[in-house]
């Protein structure tokens, strides 16, 4: 059990951005390697950002105002923001969105 958990924190902090960059020890002895490739995942997340969540998103003039200015500090209540664009324009353009569906039921809805 014990080599299994070795295994896993020493590959952990071979994945960039998971070790600290403030504990020298740990990159002395751990470094830190890049893969060339990223996984299916990450690609599959990064696509979905690029082709939709962004381009949904920035549809919205708030949205591009607050982007504008480069220094201003990262609120909650602004991805929040960007949640309830991107789940409204959703929304909007499927009709046998899962939310329609629940509301239709004679229970829960109407």
């Amino acid at each position: 059990m014990t080599i299994l958990i070795a295994i896993f924190f020493i590959s952990c902090s071979k994945i960039d951005g998971v070790n600290p960059s403030q504990n020298k020890a740990l990159m002395d002895v751990a470094g830190k390697e890049e893969k060339a490739n990223s996984g299916y995942m990450q690609q599959a997340l990064d696509n979905w950002i690029e082709k939709d969540w962004t381009p949904t998103v920035e549809k919205d003039e708030s949205i591009k105002k607050k982007n504008e200015d480069e220094s201003r500090d990262f609120t909650i209540q602004e991805y929040v923001d960007k949640i309830t664009i991107y789940a409204s324009e959703q929304n909007a353009t499927s009709d046998e969105s899962h939310s329609q569906k629940i509301k239709t039921m004679p229970v829960i809805g109407k």
